[in-house]
């Protein structure tokens, strides 16, 4: 099915379960202390996405038989059992604010958030550069009492079809967008200037939100060792109009190419090189974009394996959000830096 009437349908077929507000179930785990930071960043407390209670695919397959409790593992590094969606917001010093806002949806297979090094730590550092951000806590996949990452791994991916664990999760990240396009000016943002950068699973929620519907999807992307997990690539729309009748056919002989209405935001794509868990998969999205006349911003890092994020590793990817900054900038989302 067409990507569009595919998120289209995504969105419509949420129904609302639950009459109690949301706001008392939210849950602080994994959330930076709220507060005034020493470099000026505002740390907001998390906010509900869904104010009347969290929404449900139907018949969506990770949804447990019994209700489970969202909880901390790995010494406070890794976050289960989201059910009830929230942001949380890093906004910039007055004088360091470009406008530009950016979503962050760490990864982690859509069964577990790694919300420092691809969450919090991320946003304090676009914040303390100038851009607001926020971090998206989104729904997952359940976890059955007493089950192992490794246990569920498996059952995961033996009873769940690829890409449908994070449904839930694109539909929160759009809903995230249209709040913070509607509340822009309390955030000190242009609501022309948000991007979404998203991790591994992440990398999904992101990726997803791109090939939204025009209206709704974000204005930029950076899809960071992750992209669409589907079991087949979302429909492509072409990236320019066909050449007019006559134009020459030596490509250096054409004239510049012009944008073909619908064409997806400006995306930015890394990975490590010795990446085993999404190489075979990032490859082959890049030559599908690259076909259809998109030039994404490319980085193909030598070493890093999978899930560098914030981690130092004395390798270049120690480097790649700055370069994601530098492409913001190029792209003409924070003007002036």
């Amino acid at each position: 099915m067409h990507v569009r009437r595919s998120l289209c349908a995504l969105l419509l077929a949420v129904t609302v379960l639950s009459p109690v507000s949301a706001s008392a179930a939210l849950s602080t785990l994994g959330n930076a202390p709220a507060g005034q930071q020493a470099d000026g960043v505002e740390v907001q407390a998390p906010t509900v996405i869904w104010p009347k209670g969290a929404p449900e695919l139907k018949g969506w397959p990770g949804k447990a038989s019994a209700p489970v409790t969202e909880e901390l593992r790995d010494d406070g590094e890794t976050l289960w059992n989201v059910t009830v969606p929230s942001y949380q917001a890093f906004l910039p010093p007055p004088g360091k604010a470009t406008g530009a806002a950016m979503i962050i949806a760490p990864g982690g297979g859509f069964r577990l958030l790694a919300m420092r090094h691809e969450g919090t730590r991320v946003a304090e550092w676009l914040a303390e550069h100038g851009i607001a951000a926020f971090v998206l806590k989104y729904r997952l996949i359940q976890t059955l009492p007493g089950e192992t990452n490794e246990a569920m791994r498996k059952r995961v991916g033996a009873t769940i079809p690829a890409g449908v664990g994070g449904d839930p999760g694109v539909a929160d990240g759009l809903e995230t967008l249209r709040l913070l396009r509607s509340r822009a000016a309390e955030y000190r943002i242009d609501p022309k200037r948000i991007g979404v950068v998203g991790f591994s699973a992440g990398g999904h929620v992101a990726g997803m939100m791109a090939f939204a519907p025009e209206a709704v999807r974000p204005n930029f992307a950076g899809l960071i060792y992750g992209m669409p997990f589907g079991a087949k690539l979302p429909e492509i729309p072409p990236a320019n109009l066909p050449y007019p009748e006559g134009a020459p056919s030596d490509p250096w002989l054409r004239p510049a190419a012009e944008p073909a209405p619908g064409r997806l935001p400006p995306l930015f794509l890394a990975m490590a090189q010795d990446d085993m868990a999404v190489g075979y998969g990032f490859r082959p999205f890049y030559d599908a974009l690259f076909a259809s006349g998109y030039r994404p911003e490319t980085h193909l890092y030598e070493r890093g394996g999978h899930g560098f994020g914030m981690k130092q590793t004395g390798g270049t990817t120690d480097h790649w959000l700055e370069e994601f900054r530098w492409w913001i900038a190029g792209e003409g989302f924070t003007p002036g830096n």
